[in-house]
């Protein structure tokens, strides 16, 4: 396991971790990694809407693709399940 980072948090910031934590059901450290790993995740989502943004017809073409590899998916299944 990597190094570990000690965090100094205020009092009133403890304490709402802490209760945040309870209120969860799970210890202060899981809390705060929780809330780190969903930042993290967040934030990739934005810069990814962003690329959607910027990139309209790439998207489009993105999203087209998809759906026909999702409809050859679909189609095989059921030629395998019609044997």
């Amino acid at each position: 396991m990597g190094k570990r980072l000690a965090l100094s948090l205020s009092d009133d910031t403890h304490a709402q971790v802490k209760a945040r934590a309870a209120e969860a059901g799970i210890s202060a450290h899981a809390w705060i990694v929780a809330a780190v790993e969903r930042e993290a995740f967040r934030q990739l989502c934005e810069k990814a809407d962003e690329w959607w943004q910027a990139h309209p017809d790439e998207a489009r073409a993105e999203t087209a693709a998809y759906h026909r590899r999702q409809e050859r998916r679909t189609e095989s299944r059921r030629g395998s399940s019609a044997a």
